[in-house]
């Protein structure tokens, strides 16, 4: 009796996956195109990562966790220094991952990469003293902050105000004058040195550390 065999789909590695991927550009990234380079079949790559969002998670790991890899803590043990490192390395990789990316990928995921940076910042505030609920705390404060932070960095327009900003300042222009002041007054003095974002982020590390200093 002549035909395909049926059964387990060609063999393929999350190596082979990812070197698969990583030379498909990113808008070209589809099941397809990996399968493609692969020189396997659609339905084979499926039986591997389930779908086009299957394969979206294991790049964006992939990325992430190359882009925290050559990042280096400070070796002094200040733990000030360590946690604001940790949450700019955290904030820029998660921006380098790219502007488009669904960051929520990214919750609770082990790369690598991350799991060494979180339990180097986690060694040094329980080596400063700081209780093990307390130390988790302010390690997941700062992920959240740095979350935020890249999440702002993508909505900012291409002078480096936050797109709310910018929007919120056309509202009032349609508004009479004496309308909102407290709202008018913020936005009027609000400094254009310096990016919403990195500002905002500087802000609330500083509030973080000031609060765990107390």
């Amino acid at each position: 009796m002549s035909g395909r065999t049926r059964g387990r789909p060609p063999r393929i590695s999350r190596d082979q996956i990812l070197a698969a991927a990583r030379d498909v550009a990113s808008r070209d990234l589809t099941m397809q195109a990996v399968a493609d380079t692969l020189g396997v079949s659609r339905k084979a790559l499926h039986y591997y990562v389930g779908d086009r969002e299957g394969l979206l998670s294991l790049v964006l790991v992939d990325r992430f966790e190359r882009e925290l890899g050559g990042v280096e803590l400070p070796a002094d043990d200040d733990w000030r220094k360590v946690l604001r490192t940790y949450a700019i390395a955290f904030r820029d990789g998660l921006i380098q991952v790219g502007a488009a990316t669904d960051f929520n990928r990214l919750r609770g995921i082990g790369a690598a990469a991350a799991l060494a940076l979180a339990d180097r910042v986690l060694g040094v505030l329980l080596s400063a003293g700081f209780e093990p609920d307390t130390a988790r705390h302010a390690l997941t404060a700062a992920s959240n902050i740095a979350q935020s932070a890249a999440h702002d960095s993508a909505a900012q327009t291409a002078g480096g105000m936050h797109r709310h900003r910018a929007e919120t300042a056309a509202a009032l222009e349609h508004e009479p004058a004496d309308t909102y002041p407290a709202l008018r007054r913020v936005l009027s003095s609000a400094r254009s040195r310096r990016q919403d974002a990195e500002e905002q982020f500087d802000f609330e590390l500083d509030l973080l550390i000031a609060g765990l200093e107390r």
